[in-house]
């Protein structure tokens, strides 16, 4: 399974991606549990940008981390990069984006996600810390405009993507889904182990 799921997201996404980067989850939020089980400390802090799936909130409190939500761009519903820069903090250590997002529906632009990608890794050389950008992704395959949905480790090393079948397949109850780890993270192999 996760050789054929390497394979398909390889091809589909231009990458060369290895079924070890790959880890099977019950669904979504399984994978963003496991993610955050792996990563944060008590203490840590979790960013989003509102509005924003209220489940984030309870994930980052299993693991005692600090959810900081970023006020939204109310023009577009895309990232508000500078709420974002003054929101990074030395124990920021998660960043969440979620496109096509819930509840916006809106799909998070190529200029957005580079101006994203740009700040996390200036405040990560500013700061001397890692960050993590997690991709949740349940609607990547739910747009009904032409309007391509960029994949997020093409602009990031320290990305992590999260995957569902339950919205795309329509099987909400099955729970299968699986968490794409970059093979360019920081610390890859410490972060699959």
């Amino acid at each position: 399974v996760r050789t054929t799921i390497a394979e398909h997201e390889s091809k589909k996404h231009g990458m060369n991606i290895s079924f070890e980067s790959i880890v099977m989850t019950v669904g979504a939020a399984g994978g963003l549990n496991i993610i955050f089980k792996t990563l944060l400390n008590p203490g840590d802090e979790v960013i989003t940008f509102a509005p924003f799936f209220g489940e984030y909130r309870a994930y980052s409190a299993n693991y005692d981390a600090n959810l900081v939500v970023v006020e939204p761009d109310i023009d577009t519903f895309e990232p508000n990069i500078e709420a974002l820069k003054s929101a990074i903090t030395p124990k920021t250590k998660i960043v969440i984006v979620n496109s096509p997002n819930n509840p916006t529906g809106v799909i998070y632009s190529d200029a957005a996600l580079t101006k994203l990608a740009e700040v996390l890794k200036q405040k990560e050389e500013e700061l001397g810390i890692d960050i993590f950008l997690i991709s949740d992704e349940p609607y990547r395959e739910l747009v009904y405009l032409d309007e391509p949905v960029a994949f997020v480790p093409h602009y990031y090393d320290n990305t992590i993507v999260c995957y569902s079948w339950s919205k795309s397949l329509s099987l909400p109850g099955e729970r299968i889904g699986y968490v794409l780890v970059n093979d360019k993270c920081e610390d890859n192999e410490t972060v699959m182990a």
